[in-house]
């Protein structure tokens, strides 16, 4: 009867990277002195976590009046109509 790679004793893939776990980057939190458990330790993580302040509110969109259809309706550059039209529509808004 066979028996499996855990009965053996042979290790898989996985528990090899378990032993030496390489970090393309430095831990952000140092404990300095003592030595937390492992609750303290995810308590401090889970109020650094949350203190993170969430996402920003959402800002009001500005008002883009480009392709508007008002601007359809244009007069010459030198026309003084279109300065009244300008005053009508956009700059009443």
């Amino acid at each position: 009867m066979g028996t499996s790679r855990c009965e053996r004793g042979e290790r898989s893939r996985g528990d090899e990277m378990s032993d030496e776990t390489t970090h393309d980057h430095e831990p952000h939190i140092r404990i300095e002195r003592g030595k937390p458990t492992e609750e303290e330790l995810a308590a401090l993580v889970a109020v650094l976590g949350s203190a993170g302040g969430g996402a920003p509110a959402p800002r009001a969109e500005e008002r883009n009046l480009w392709g508007h259809p008002v601007d359809k309706l244009r007069y010459a550059v030198f026309s003084w109509q279109r300065v009244t039209l300008l005053e009508r529509t956009h700059m009443r808004r």
